[in-house]
């Protein structure tokens, strides 16, 4: 177990938890020196951000065309999310859902295109800092029927074919790596004062019949928020990640954070290599992640709202040079 995985305990909001963290984990730097609260004094610089002062920022009728930070046009052949389902008002986005209550609607800064990479917009690649302010009413939430979301998936699997190839195997047989830094999926099974938050591993040969016929590797998290928590009123949900590098002894990592702070769900991976043959081994799993260039997706559930005042992403120098080779 390395030093990093030793930061286990529900200490959250507490000055133990950062004392720890000191203590423990000497070789996670950025883990030592981050501050979610004031990144740029961790290093960390602003790549990304939409404050939603307006809707222009959004490309609300699918045209595919550069210069929008979100687009409606879905990945996969799904219908773009409609201009109507979109709103901005003082500073807030509001994503609603869909006419036929069945599906969630979305936006995410990237889409679809005929060009050689398959896609156009922003994705983030060696490792982010990503947070968004949210609020959405709890009462409504149907997990039945989807869910508010806040989260990323690899461009190589979405958009550009071949690119989420796992080397040495067969044609067609995928590598790539999903982050999902908020799911308001928890409340029904795992209280009120929660929201889930997950890393997928998935690999294998994807058939129309059986999808990638069970070939994931989870890390779930039940992240927990102190009693009494609005949903209704705006709150910050981040998720760090981290490459492996020499600078933390090639063990990477993504951490999550709620208001600022970081909870005690971590998952580390082992980057110096990633193994020959399927399925990722202990030690590797998760590294996809490290060669991933991530599209970030907000939704909203299949019923309910959700309202967004920011999304900011805050990238680290080192880190975007500190890729396994």
């Amino acid at each position: 177990m390395s030093s990093c995985q030793r930061i286990t305990a529900p200490l959250w909001r507490t000055t133990l938890f950062t004392a720890l963290l000191l203590a423990f984990a000497p070789s996670c730097v950025n883990a030592q020196l981050f501050d979610a609260r004031d990144p740029a004094s961790s290093g960390y610089t602003l790549t990304f951000t939409d404050d939603f002062k307006t809707i222009d920022s959004i490309d609300v009728n699918a045209t595919g065309n550069a210069g929008y930070k979100w687009y409606t046009k879905q990945f996969f052949g799904g219908k773009p999310t409609s201009a109507a389902a979109l709103s901005v008002h003082k500073g807030v986005l509001t994503i609603d859902p869909p006419d036929n209550g069945n599906s969630n609607g979305s936006i995410e800064t990237a889409c679809p295109a005929k060009n050689a990479q398959g896609w156009i917009g922003s994705v983030f690649s060696g490792g982010a800092y990503f947070e968004a302010s949210i609020a959405f009413d709890p009462a409504l939430i149907d997990t039945k029927a989807g869910w508010p979301s806040f989260w990323s998936m690899a461009v190589e699997h979405m958009a550009t074919k071949g690119a989420d190839q796992w080397e040495g195997q067969d044609p067609g047989y995928a590598h790539f790596i999903e982050d999902d830094f908020f799911e308001f999926d928890t409340a029904n099974w795992a209280g009120k004062n929660s929201y889930g938050g997950a890393v997928h591993d998935w690999f294998g040969k994807w058939t129309r019949e059986k999808g990638y016929s069970g070939n994931v590797q989870n890390k779930n998290f039940v992240i927990h928020v102190p009693d009494g928590t609005d949903f209704n009123k705006f709150h910050k949900y981040g998720n760090l990640w981290v490459p492996a590098s020499p600078a933390n002894d090639w063990r990477g990592f993504i951490q999550y954070y709620f208001d600022g702070l970081p909870t005690s769900d971590i998952v580390t991976w082992d980057g110096k290599t990633l193994p020959g043959t399927p399925p990722p081994s202990e030690g590797s799993l998760f590294a996809i992640a490290d060669k991933a260039n991530l599209v970030v997706i907000l939704g909203c559930g299949a019923k309910q709202a959700m309202r967004v005042k920011y999304v900011h992403v805050w990238q680290h120098p080192a880190d975007s040079a500190a890729k396994p080779s």
